[in-house]
């Protein structure tokens, strides 16, 4: 069973984009294997830059992007974890008959008690500081409560699809 089966792509597209517009984080869709269904979104200007960056894309997104599959298929839970650029990533597996099947979630928040980390996002890639502080500005700001609040969302908008 694959996520598609259970749930139209052009639906799929439409939730991505109404978590970006609703939480303001770079929505995704992934499948069983971590591979994005249906491409990006970007909720703030700091996130397409470290991704376009090729060392920055290898150092941050890529191992975060596995180490999120890893965990959401292995806990079948939702998750809420740190990348190395010290921005939140959100997610939400979905199982269906006992088999997960992929995640939807999302990355690029702050936690309301830390900042994105501009040095080390600077270390990591070939971005200049005061670039990173600068776009930094665009990453919304989320307390522990409203994680939990997006985990609950994407969880009764992935029941409602799949009905």
């Amino acid at each position: 069973m694959k996520l598609t089966d259970l749930i139209g792509k052009d639906d799929l597209i439409a939730l991505q984009n109404e978590l970006r517009d609703t939480f303001s984080f770079n929505a995704d869709i992934m499948d069983a294997e971590g591979k994005k269904v249906v491409g990006h979104t970007w909720g703030n200007e700091l996130c397409p830059l470290i991704r376009d960056d090729a060392k920055g894309f290898g150092a941050i997104c890529a191992p975060a992007g596995q180490m999120f599959h890893h965990m959401l298929s292995t806990t079948k839970e939702p998750i809420a974890e740190f990348c190395d650029g010290g921005m939140m990533r959100v997610g939400v597996p979905v199982i269906h008959d006992g088999e997960y099947v992929g995640a939807v979630g999302g990355c690029g928040l702050a936690p309301d008690d830390d900042e994105v980390d501009a040095f080390t996002i600077g270390m990591m890639s070939d971005l200049d500081e005061a670039v990173v502080e600068e776009k930094a500005k665009t990453v919304a700001v989320v307390s522990e409560a409203k994680i939990k609040e997006i985990q609950e969302y994407i969880a009764k908008r992935i029941e409602e699809l799949i009905g």
